[in-house]
Formats: structure tokens, C-alpha cells, sequence
């Protein structure tokens, strides 16, 4: 049918030509005219009329042969309406199509956990089952059991009986052993208590003992330190009865301070300074005569002994350097020869240490109080050695306390009439090289009472 309605386009259109052309051909060589126009354009006109007509024709055979163009060119509107309908019922179609399979997925899903459940709770039956069983078991179990306990119970009954006679005889007893219990506990608490006591009691007057072998210790070596300086003294004044000795052996000539951080010029210049100041000192002792003092330096020392010196002193610390008299020498005598003594120089006592002490009883005689304050003075002088303070050579004194206050301390305390305790503390910062200058100090249990310096 296709190719025959093809093959009757194509006839009718050549036909329609044919005829076309021809009739153009003698409207021209006959040059005839319509609606007034040229010929040529007559011809013209004609040549577009046979082709309308064989595009009216062409397509006229089409709409009536075919009912799908008829469709196409009259109702394409409608059909592209029915067609977006369509495409929207599709549409839907799909997604309600796509839910319904989530839903039959997740049904399926359920149906698999409910299947699940249901293995799980016959496997949970069976092992129920299998404990009912193991209960029911053990339930006869525990009720011949209970037929023994119950036998025992009875028995048990019987000698609780028994044993709550007994109880309360005991109880009796427990009363009258409680009552001597309480007793024996009031004396024990009583006799600890004087125990403690008597242990205080012993550990004060053993810790007193320990304090007076201390004192006793240091007073001996105290004692031992005056015999030796009274022996030299013995023998300066030996010495002085047997001619006019005006320096005596290790006297101080000149004491000075080198402070840390010095360079050696620096230090050779103190060096320098303090052999002037002992050379100065030593012909004051020796009293030449008017005209008669010798032109060179009495106190010989040389270059490599200053220079020895200054090494010693060169470490970048403090030291205290005193020139001591190398022997006796009598007045006017023109050569002297000195030792240097070398100590390292640092702060030895804060200000308000305590450095000694001592405990008092009342009513002592005024000799007593005396005795009993130079023993303070001893073990301060002692411990202040001890620790470094420099004594003189001489007299081994590290320092000196007034006498007018001493005299006022003594008063003072020969008022009391309970145990006080004096203590010697340092009035101010005490250095190797410094005097010892203490303030005693009065407490009464603990207490500051007064001060003394």
C-alpha cells in the first residue's frame, strides 16, 4: 500500500508538471494575458499555480489515503496532551511500582527477623523446657532436704533451748566479770597514765642529762683551751719579769678583711696596706725613743712572701688576713718577723641567733648567778670558735659584754623565784673577723621577760 501510494505521487506529480509546462508553454508563444499582466508574467503565474496544484494534490492523496497524517495535522495538540497524561500515569505507575517493592522488601525483611525471632524462641523453648525439667528435678530435691532440715530444726530447737539456759547463767556471770573488767580497766587506765607520766618525767631529765654532758664536754674543752692560753700567758710573763718584752708571741699586729671578686693588683695593695698598718702598730709596742726610731721597716717580710700571700688570696674569695708576732720581742728591738693567718671570711651568726643558753634555778647566791653567767659566756665563746668566729691568740676572747648591763641582769634575776632560762644571741650579723657582741636574753616558760646588751 506504501509503495503504491508513493508510486501514484510521483505519476500524478510529473503529470501535473507535464500538463503544467505545456500549458505555459503556448500561454507564452501565444502570449496571452490574464488579469492584465505581461505575458511573462503570466507564464510565470501559471508555472506557480501547477505547482500548488501538485502540492494540493500530492497532499490531498496523503490525508486521504493515510489516517495517522490526518491524526498528525488535525489532532497533534490532542495527542500530545494525551500523550504528557500518559507519560504522568507512567510515572506514577513506576513509583507507586518502586514503593510497592520497598514495602514488599521490608515485609520480606520482617518476615526474615520474625522468622529469626521464632527459631530463637523454639530454641529458648526447648532449653526452658530442659531447665523446668532440671527445677522440677532439684524442687525434689530440695524437698527431701527439706524433710532433713526440718528433722534438724526440731532437734536444733531443743538445744537452742538448752543453750539459752546456759546463756543466761553465763550472762550472770559476764555481768559480775564485766564489773571486775571495768575495774581493772579504771586502775590500768590510772596506772598508763602515771606510766606516761613517768616516761615524760625520764625522757626530760634524760634529755637534761644529754645537755649538761654537752655543756660538761664543752666546758672541758674550754677549760683545756684557758689552761693552755694560761700556761703561754705564764710563760709571757716569764718573759716579761726577765726583760722588757713589748710584743708578745702571736699578737695581733694588724687584721683586715679582703673582699671577694678582687683582682691581684687589688689584693697586693690590701696586702700592702695591712703590712703598713702592722708596722705602724709594732712600733708603737716597741716605744722607741724620741730620735731613735729606726730609718728601714722593724716588721721584715719579703717580695716572694707577699707574693706567696697574694696567691693564697687570689681565688676570687673573701678572707680575713691577720699578721701575727713570729715571737716574743722585747722594746726597741729593730727586727720583727710575723706569720700571716688566713681564714676563709663569711657570715657565721644571723642577727638573733641563739647561741648558747642555759637554765637558771631561783634563790642563788650572787656567786652562784656569777659562776653559772661565765658558763654562759664559755659555751658562747666556745661555740663561736667552733664555728669559725676568730679568737685573739692571746686571750682566746671572741668578744666582751657590758659590765653595766651584766650588773643590771643580776639584780634583775636574783628577784625571780621560778626556774628561768638565759639565753645568749647574737645583738647583730656576726662574720669571722667580728667581734662577738651578744645580748642576753631572760624567758620565763618560753616566755620573753627581758633583754640585756
Amino acid at each position: 500500500m506504501g509503495y503504491t501510494l508513493v508510486l501514484a505521487i510521483l505519476v500524478l506529480g510529473g503529470l501535473i508538471a507535464t500538463i503544467g509546462d505545456r500549458l505555459g508553454s503556448r500561454v507564452g508563444k501565444a502570449r496571452l494575458s490574464i488579469f492584465k499582466l505581461r505575458p511573462r508574467s503570466t507564464a510565470t503565474l501559471v508555472t506557480v499555480v501547477t505547482g500548488a496544484l501538485i502540492s494540493a494534490s500530492t497532499l490531498g492523496i496523503l490525508i486521504a489515503t493515510s489516517s495517522q497524517l490526518r491524526d498528525g495535522l488535525f489532532q497533534l495538540d490532542a495527542i500530545r496532551s494525551e500523550l504528557e497524561e500518559t507519560q504522568k500515569q507512567k510515572q506514577q505507575i513506576e513509583a507507586e511500582l518502586l514503593s510497592a517493592r520497598t514495602e514488599q522488601e521490608q515485609a520480606q525483611q520482617r518476615l526474615d527477623r520474625i522468622n529469626r525471632s521464632l527459631g530463637l524462641a523454639l530454641i529458648r523453648q526447648s532449653e526452658t523446657q530442659a531447665q523446668l525439667q532440671m527445677v522440677g528435678n532439684k524442687f525434689l530435691e530440695a524437698q527431701a532436704e527439706l524433710e532433713k532440715v526440718q528433722a534438724q530444726e526440731t532437734e536444733l530447737r531443743q538445744r537452742v533451748e538448752k543453750l539459752t539456759a546456759d546463756q543466761q547463767a553465763l550472762q550472770a556471770e559476764s555481768s559480775k566479770l564485766q564489773a571486775e573488767r571495768e575495774r581493772l580497766s579504771s586502775d590500768l587506765g590510772r596506772i598508763t597514765k602515771e606510766r606516761e607520766a613517768l616516761k615524760e618525767t625520764v625522757s626530760q631529765t634524760q634529755a637534761r642529762l644529754a645537755e649538761l654532758e654537752t655543756q660538761r664536754t664543752n666546758l672541758t674543752s674550754e677549760v683545756a683551751s684557758l689552761q693552755a692560753n694560761r700556761e703561754q700567758l705564764i710563760a709571757s710573763i716569764q718573759s716579761l719579769r726577765m726583760g722588757n718584752v713589748a710584743i708578745l708571741s702571736e699578737q695581733v699586729l694588724a687584721t683586715g678583711v679582703i673582699r671577694a671578686g678582687l683582682t691581684r693588683e687589688e689584693i697586693n695593695g690590701a696586702i700592702v696596706q695591712l703590712l703598713q698598718q702592722a708596722e705602724r702598730n709594732a712600733r708603737i709596742l716597741l716605744d722607741f725613743l724620741p730620735g731613735s726610731e729606726p730609718k728601714q721597716p722593724v716588721i721584715k717580710v719579703t717580695e716572694s712572701q707577699i707574693k706567696n700571700l697574694g696567691d693564697r688570696l687570689a681565688d676570687g674569695r673573701s678572707y680575713v688576713i691577720r699578721f701575727l708576732s713570729g715571737g716574743n720581742y722585747i722594746r726597741r728591738e729593730t727586727s720583727i718577723f710575723i706569720t700571716a693567718d688566713i681564714t676563709p671570711n663569711r657570715q657565721v651568726f644571723n642577727k638573733g641567733d641563739v647561741i648558747a643558753s642555759l637554765q637558771f634555778r631561783p634563790n642563788l647566791t650572787t656567786n652562784e648567778l656569777e659562776s653559772r653567767i661565765e658558763q654562759l659566756f664559755l659555751l658562747a665563746s666556745f661555740r663561736a670558735r667552733r664555728e669559725g668566729v676568730l679568737a685573739d691568740p692571746i686571750t682566746g676572747k671572741v668578744g666582751s659584754f657590758s659590765p653595766t648591763a651584766l650588773n643590771e641582769l643580776l639584780q634583775t634575776v636574783g628577784q625571780y623565784r621560778e626556774p628561768y632560762e638565759v639565753q645568749a644571741v647574737a645583738k647583730e650579723p656576726i662574720f669571722t673577723a667580728s667581734s662577738l657582741t651578744l645580748e642576753l636574753i631572760i624567758r620565763i616558760n618560753g616566755a620573753e621577760v627581758k633583754r640585756f646588751s
